[in-house]
């Protein structure tokens, strides 16, 4: 372990004072690096609002800072042709960043939220045993997390390039992770997964994890017809179809017990499946936002490239707006004491979504993600709203 400088570029530092020599920039923004870069002396550059730390280079260097410290802990790394590669991240760290944890909460919380539409819409709740609940609910959670680490595994093996620009931090981008790693974590998971859903004896259950698997080898996997993310439209089509179909559909047949579609409808299920198409629109569209630098350098082809950020980031917005503004209408429209609250809620939602989108800067990748971790967080406050909803 070395220790960073206690030394912070800014506009009131005497140049003088400014080590010299070949040092290592490590930019962050909270605990999360987001860039690392060689210098020469006084070549130092700082971007406001995101702390820089300077690292003495030899024929090791650090990249990895906790930047809450005063004098922060780096892991050391070397320097490679492909950018910076850390040897000193933990294999639990790493892990945790491989399994990408907002991806995981968001399917624990969406088939929670969906498993209980489910037992409400079925009586469940009062006809079945708990035990036999529970099962069923901890079978659909545990598959479900299981291939959800597979797919982000997947897609971060065959965008290595790119994350080395995106996301460095990523265990594979970093090295942290070898290729093998990740393809073994990957298969483990599927195994288990699929195994789980078999096992299960629910073909609704069966049938959701391996589409979402199917889908998530199109999409990131580069073969010929495949990498189906280098189209704007099918990478949008593949998170709608996981996210706003499969997830309520599957995921609340096998709740209920039945097959994927042996069953009525309920009212709420189809406002569920509506709201999530266009909230999975607005995340499939906006992820790409912070990655646009790298994209356009691997000439990946997203909508954000196309367009530019400013314009994806507007349509997102608008249609945030439009996803909230229809369950505030149907809480007026159904004019119970549950729909008053929903309403409320949903325009609190909203108007928090829309206060931020006013600061965020279009330029920076920090300020972009920042937001996306926002929509994520929404996203989880309204799978907690949906078993409520009586529409």
């Amino acid at each position: 372990q070395k220790e960073a400088l206690p030394f912070q570029i800014g506009p009131t530092h005497d140049k003088a004072a400014r080590p010299s020599g070949v040092m290592l920039a490590v930019s962050a923004c909270g605990s999360r690096v987001i860039r690392v870069k060689a210098l020469q002396s006084g070549t130092f550059e700082c971007k406001p609002g995101h702390p820089l730390f300077l690292v003495p280079v030899g024929k090791r260097f650090c990249q990895k800072a906790n930047v809450r410290s005063a004098r922060p802990k780096v892991a050391i790394a070397s320097l490679t042709k492909n950018g910076v590669s850390h040897t000193g991240t933990r294999f639990h760290e790493a892990f945790a960043n491989f399994v990408r944890p907002h991806t995981i909460l968001g399917t624990i919380i969406s088939v929670s939220s969906v498993t209980m539409m489910a037992l409400q819409f079925g009586g469940l709740l009062e006809l079945s045993p708990a035990l036999l609940v529970s099962k069923q609910t901890v079978q659909a959670l545990v598959s479900a997390v299981l291939m959800n680490v597979a797919i982000v595994g997947i897609n971060q093996v065959y965008d290595k390039k790119l994350d080395r620009v995106n996301k460095p931090y990523l265990p594979l981008a970093s090295g942290a992770f070898s290729s093998d790693t990740a393809l073994s974590i990957i298969a483990a998971c599927t195994t288990v997964s699929l195994m789980l859903g078999a096992l299960s004896g629910s073909s609704a259950l069966l049938f959701s994890l391996v589409v979402s698997l199917l889908l998530g080898i199109v999409y990131s996997v580069d073969y010929p017809g495949l990498r189906w993310k280098r189209s704007p439209v099918l990478a949008a089509s593949c998170v709608l179809f996981v996210r706003a179909v499969i997830v309520q559909l599957g995921f609340f047949a096998h709740a209920l017990g039945r097959g994927l579609l042996d069953f009525h409808f309920p009212k709420n299920l189809w406002f569920a499946i509506s709201f999530m198409v266009v909230y999975g629109a607005v995340i499939a569209l906006f992820k790409d936002l912070p990655d646009v630098v790298g994209d356009h350098k691997q000439n990946i082809r997203t909508l954000s490239v196309r367009l530019g950020p400013s314009v994806v980031f507007n349509i997102c917005v608008s249609l945030l707006s439009m996803a909230y503004g229809s369950a505030v209408l149907l809480s007026v429209m159904y004019s119970s004491a549950t729909s008053t609250v929903l309403g409320i809620l949903h325009t609190a939602v909203i108007f928090s979504l829309l206060v931020a989108s006013k600061r965020v800067d279009i330029s920076s990748s920090a300020s972009l993600y920042e937001y996306y971790m926002l929509i994520w967080r929404a996203f989880y406050a309204e799978y907690f709203l949906l078993p409520w909803c009586t529409f």
